[in-house]
This record gives structure tokens, C-alpha cells and sequence, in this order.
């Protein structure tokens, strides 16, 4: 379970790295389930979602949201508005 985690991490620095990252679906629930419970899937989201946060806190605060469901979302706010979603959500996940 672990190596999801960093697999998924690993993707993530390259879509950062890439300059490009505006909307990004990680650790998708469907990709993993036949392989591992709901709980496992969780928890490697949620250590994903940590590194993450982590990351981004230090590198870009403000620039980013994470937001985890079925699976972990990174998006720049103005995606976010572009989703439609509210200002409150998008400053509760914002990474500061």
C-alpha cells in the first residue's frame, strides 16, 4: 500500500515539475480496489494527502487545493471556481 503512496507522490512532483499542474486525480479508489480494501485505500490516501499538504506548504502556499473523496484532488483555485465550487470550500482546502 505503501508504494501507491509513493508512486502516486512520485507522479504528482513530476505534474508539479512539469509547470503544468492545474487539475490533477490521484489515488483513484477505482484503480486500486481490486487489490485492496476501502480502509487501505483510505489510509494511502490520507498519507498521500499529507505529503502533499506537506509539500505544497513549503513550495506554493496558497496556489493549490487538495480535497480527497473516491479519490485525492490538486487543483489551482481558479479550476476550482471553474468547477463551480464555493469560495468557503475552496478556502477550507486551500494549502496555506
Amino acid at each position: 500500500m505503501y508504494e501507491i503512496v509513493e508512486d502516486e507522490y512520485n507522479q504528482f512532483l513530476q505534474d508539479i515539475e512539469d509547470g503544468s499542474m492545474i487539475f490533477g486525480r490521484y489515488i483513484d479508489e477505482s484503480e486500486y480496489e481490486d487489490e485492496y480494501s476501502h480502509n487501505d485505500i483510505d489510509e494511502a490516501q490520507d498519507k498521500f494527502i499529507e505529503k502533499v499538504r506537506e509539500y505544497l506548504h513549503e513550495n506554493y502556499p496558497g496556489k493549490y487545493i487538495v480535497s480527497g473523496s473516491w479519490c485525492v484532488f490538486v487543483m489551482t483555485p481558479d479550476r476550482a471556481r471553474e468547477g463551480h465550487i464555493s469560495e468557503r470550500t475552496i478556502e477550507l482546502f486551500t494549502v496555506k
